[in-house]
C-alpha cells in the first residue's frame, strides 16, 4: 500500500452531465441501453420482438434476416435464441436439425472457399431435401448466390462411450443468433443480446455493445 492513498479521494462519477445537454437524444436512449443490459432489464423475449418484430411477413426476404441477429456469450445460448425464433416462422420444420424453408444458416465446412461458401458464411435456405440442401447467401461479397450444401462425413468420439460412430450429417447450425466471436467483424442493421451468462473477456462484451 503507497503512502498515497492516504491522501487521495475516490470520487464516483454517477451523471453523465453530456447526455442532459439537448440534442442528445440517440446518445441517451443508448446509455439507457447499456444501463438496462447491465441489470438484466432486458428479456430474450423484449430483444426477439425488437429484431425480429415481424418474421411472418419477412420470412421470405433473405436480406432483412442478414442484417439482423442476436448476440449471445455461448452456442448454448444462441441456440436457445435459434429454436425460440423458430416457433414463429410459419413453415414445416425437419425436426433433426430444426431446420425450415427460410431460415438462418451457418456453414461450418470449407465448401467452397474460392467463392466464399466456407465456415461462417451465412446463408438462408431455399429448399430442404433428405440429401442436400439449397441455400442463398446473404453476407457480402458473394450475397445472393446459391449453394447446394451435401451431407459430409462427421466422426463422432464421445468420451462417454468405448467406440468411434461415423455418419454424414449436414455442416450448419441455425444462426438467428451468433456468439460475440462469430458476430466479430460483421455489420447489421439492427442487432439485440441475450446475456444468460457472462462472457469469457471483456473485449467480447465490448464488441457486442459496440454492434448494438
Amino acid at each position: 500500500r503507497s503512502f498515497l492513498c492516504d491522501h487521495v479521494e475516490v470520487v464516483e462519477l454517477t451523471t453523465n452531465l453530456r447526455l442532459l445537454t439537448e440534442g442528445h437524444s440517440d446518445e441517451r436512449e443508448f446509455a439507457n441501453y447499456l444501463l438496462d443490459v447491465g441489470n438484466s432489464n432486458i428479456s430474450v423475449e423484449q430483444s426477439l420482438d425488437f429484431v425480429y418484430a415481424d418474421p411472418k411477413n419477412n420470412f421470405t426476404n433473405p436480406v432483412w434476416f442478414a442484417n439482423r441477429t442476436i448476440v449471445t456469450p455461448t452456442n448454448e445460448a444462441a441456440q436457445f435464441v435459434d429454436d425460440l425464433l423458430l416457433t414463429r416462422i410459419p413453415v414445416h420444420k425437419y425436426t433433426i436439425l430444426k431446420l425450415k424453408k427460410r431460415r438462418c444458416i451457418m456453414l461450418l465446412r470449407n465448401l467452397d472457399a474460392t467463392n466464399g461458401h466456407c465456415n461462417g458464411t451465412c446463408y438462408i435456405i431455399i429448399s430442404l431435401h433428405d440429401h442436400v440442401i439449397e441455400a442463398e447467401v446473404t453476407s457480402c461479397p458473394y450475397a445472393g448466390s446459391t449453394l447446394l450444401i451435401p451431407r459430409v462425413p462427421h466422426v463422432s468420439q464421445e468420451m462417454e462411450f468405448p467406440f468411434t460412430s461415423t455418419g454424414k450429417l449436414f455442416p450448419v447450425k441455425p444462426a438467428f443468433a451468433l456468439t460475440c466471436y462469430k458476430a466479430q467483424g460483421q455489420t447489421f442493421e439492427q442487432i439485440g443480446m441475450y446475456l444468460p451468462a457472462q462472457f469469457f473477456l471483456h473485449g467480447q462484451l465490448y464488441v457486442a455493445l459496440s454492434r448494438v
